[in-house]
């Protein structure tokens, strides 16, 4: 069980209902729109923290009486999860609500389940959860291609409540190292009501690790198989006697090799933050957060259909070929962000809260990658390849308000959140290659660094910049066992388009948009939650159709029932969900005589299915993870007829995986953890091609790990780890865009990940 500490600078309210006290944690924040909104923020900010040293000061008049620490048992909504169950959640109602009592699926991996398994990037850790094709691109160093319920998330995630700077257009497109993170949790389906802008698949919310009040500082040092070493550190504690002042310092300093020859996998990321408590009703987070990607030798992951998916007479690609070159292999990601979250109780009835946050993204990449439209000469071993450079740019400031009130109505309780939040992004895109100067690579016999490769000139530069505001207001209603959960937002999208290459007029796509959820719950004593909802979700798209005219944004609506289950007795947590998603303004091609000559927004995407995920702590001895997701996915309308009636691209019918972790009593400190992920086969071409049809593939994991601490008490706080991905090595393709191309990619093969930590 994780535990909460109560002090005389913190205290923790309870709710009392039949089934007993749960704590309730007051976290994360929320804002207005523009530069007035900003200062309007700021002064009711400073005036509320001046309240707090007028309370602080009055306090200091008096002697502080000092209370003895409480331990009490409970969950908490962000973490520290020292558990592979989490309980509670706030990305799923952006209140502090327990994950039986939201009526939709939830997935949340912890930070102990990331740790067990040895997850070093967020695709790795998402490997075992239901209805998440986690590595869509295969093994990449440089982003996470994760698409939910056949929905690309890629420039859409959200981090602490806040969309994360990103276009799916954009080689800037962070990827944040999951050693800063507490948890990931993953709301399925349409989250448009309290976020705004999402796919309609579902939305991932990474959780910061934040200051705590009790110190813990550990070091660990990791290689892998591939070689290299990883360094890791991570204190937190009060800064102050009175814990008025929390503190927290994560980093990590990265340099592996991969299973690509001679690339050299570089990172360094630090995230400090700080939190402030002049009172118990007073609590402000600041935090910076830095990441710089810069890895050696890089290799674009490009390589035809033919020699990996497919046969070639002249045998196939090897996995670990570098088909890039010393003389373009250039990639530079640079991201920060920096941000704060404030919190006010005013009584214990409303709760002021304010998440503000600026970040920025830069990238530039210099590269040389087989041709993807046509990568063989001739001779059927000579790959052709080009050159492709880019010079991107993102940035965004978010701002969410957030003010809460929890009261009753007769034989109702409520808790009602309102809130208002403000968007301002900008993405800026350079790109462009070219097959001039570029050197042939024959895969037989493959010779680098044979001529200078000139930088190709830009063939495509834009610049867009998006405004988005978004009014919200959620009651979650009980009664007796009953809980209800309906919410209303009402967004304001803008996005221009400025095409420098063109020099033609400034695109504009407007779109106001309500978006909504209702679901109903009711809470069994048995532990037995069965909840049905609907909830709707809209994307604001960028372009405009044949006619000139603006793309309309895309929406979507679901419809889920499930059950949800809360075993007594242990720790553990089963959800059944069964969905129906449609998604309509669609893209479809549109033709003349045969030639397509743009897009129209009259498609339509229907995804329908159950998924069922179980995580258990059995006993003292085991934990299990469990998972199964059925999908059926139809493109119901579509001008293409290849594509209709086809499901939906990188959407595996079946998934599967199970994962145990077994700590022996007959030996203490011993840890022994196996996994066993399975998907079936599905497509990625978008002519459906079935010889590029991608097939299923089952994979097995293991780890060990080993607390020294339990062997001598002077290794207290010292445990090694041996984790083995993909363990019979089983090479497989992640996907295929064309046949005549290098669109294709290999998955991770077997990997080999040591570490040893040190705990104080």
């Amino acid at each position: 069980m994780s535990e909460t500490i109560l002090s005389s600078r913190k205290r923790h309210h309870f709710e009392f209902f039949e089934t007993g006290a749960r704590p309730i944690d007051k976290h994360s924040i929320g804002y207005r729109s523009g530069l007035a909104a900003l200062l309007w923020g700021s002064t009711f900010l400073c005036g509320l923290c001046l309240a707090g040293l007028s309370t602080a000061s009055a306090q200091e008049a008096t002697p502080d009486v000092v209370l003895d620490t409480i331990t009490v048992e409970g969950d908490s909504s962000k973490g520290p999860d020292d558990s592979l169950v989490a309980r509670r959640s706030e990305a799923g109602s952006k209140t502090d609500t327990p994950l039986i009592e939201i009526p939709q699926a939830v997935s949340v991996v912890t930070r102990r389940q990331m740790d067990e398994q040895a997850a070093n990037t967020i695709s790795e850790a998402l490997r075992y959860t239901p209805g998440v094709l986690a590595e869509s691109n295969g093994f990449d160093i440089r982003y996470d291609w994760i698409w939910i319920r056949g929905f690309n998330t890629y420039g859409t995630i959200w981090l602490d409540g806040l969309t994360l700077p990103g276009d799916p257009s954009n080689y800037a497109t962070p990827s944040i190292n999951p050693y800063a993170l507490e948890r990931i949790e993953v709301i399925k389906g349409p989250a448009s009501v309290l976020y705004g802008r999402a796919v309609p698949g579902g939305l991932i919310n990474y959780v910061s690790k934040r200051p705590q009040p009790t110190a813990h500082n550990e070091i660990e040092f990791t290689t892998t198989s591939w070689g290299g070493i990883q360094t890791s550190v991570d204190f937190t504690g009060p800064l102050t006697k009175d814990g008025e002042w929390l503190y927290r310092l994560v980093g990590q300093g990265r340099n592996f090799g991969t299973q690509i020859d001679s690339e050299r996998d570089r990172q360094i990321m630090l995230a400090p933050s700080f939190t402030w408590s002049p009172t118990d009703q007073t609590s402000l987070t600041l935090y910076g957060y830095y990441q710089r990607d810069d890895p050696k030798n890089f290799n674009p992951r490009f390589y035809p259909a033919v020699g990996t998916l497919l046969p070639n007479p002249w045998g196939q690609i090897p996995r670990d070929l570098n088909l890039g070159d010393p003389a373009a292999s250039q990639f530079n990601r640079e991201f920060y962000a920096l941000g704060y979250e404030f919190e006010h109780e005013f009584s214990e009835t409303w709760t002021f809260r304010q998440n503000l946050r600026y970040a920025e993204s830069s990238q530039d990449m210099f590269l040389v990658l087989v041709n993807p439209a046509f990568a063989y000469r001739p001779d059927g071993h000579t790959l052709n390849r080009v050159s492709g450079a880019s010079d991107d740019q993102l940035s965004s400031f978010n701002v969410d308000n957030q003010l809460e009130a929890r009261f009753g109505t007769g034989a109702f309780d409520h808790t009602v959140l309102m809130g208002f939040d403000y968007i301002r992004a900008t993405s800026d895109r350079n790109f462009g290659n070219s097959a001039n100067g570029v050197p042939t690579l024959d895969y037989l016999d493959p010779v680098y660094g044979t001529a200078t490769i000139p930088y190709p000139a830009y063939t495509t530069s834009v610049l867009q910049e998006q405004e988005q505001a978004g009014f919200y207001v959620q009651d979650q209603i009980r009664y007796d066992r009953w809980m209800g959960t309906f919410g209303l937002r009402y967004d304001m999208s803008r996005i221009d388009t400025t095409n420098r290459i063109t020099n033609a007029a400034t695109v504009s796509n407007e779109d106001n948009r309500v978006t909504g959820r209702a679901g109903l719950t009711y809470l069994f004593d048995n532990g037995l939650a069965p909840y049905a909802s609907y909830s709707t979700s809209f994307l604001p798209l960028l372009g405009t159709d044949i006619n000139g005219q603006p793309y309309q944004a895309q929406t979507a609506e679901q419809y889920e029932i499930g059950v949800k289950y809360e075993p007594p007795g242990i720790r553990g947590l089963l959800t059944f969900s069964l969905f129906n998603i449609n998604m309509e303004n669609a893209l479809t091609p549109a033709y003349v005589s045969g030639t397509q000559i743009g897009y129209v927004q009259t498609g339509e995407q229907r995804v329908r299915g159950f998924e069922v995920e179980g995580k258990f702590e059995l006993t003292p001895e085991i934990d299990l993870m469990a998972a199964y997701a059925y999908t059926h996915s139809e493109v119901v309308k579509s001008n293409n007829p290849v594509e209709l009636g086809q499901g939906m691209l990188r959407l595996p019918e079946h998934q599967a995986s199970l994962w145990v972790n077994y700590e022996p009593t007959a030996l203490p400190g011993l840890s022994l953890g196996a996994g066993v992920r399975g998907i079936s086969s599905y497509q990625t071409d978008a002519t459906y091609l079935e010889q590029l049809r991608i097939p299923g593939r089952t994979l097995v994991d293991v780890g060990v790990a080993y607390d020294f601490g339990k062997w001598r008490k002077e290794f207290e706080g010292t445990t090694a780890r041996l984790n083995v991905s993909n363990l019979f090595d089983e090479e497989y393709v992640s996907h295929c865009l064309n046949l005549t191309g290098a669109s294709c990619n290999y998955g991770a093969g077997r990997v080999f990940t040591a570490s040893l930590k040190y705990s104080w």
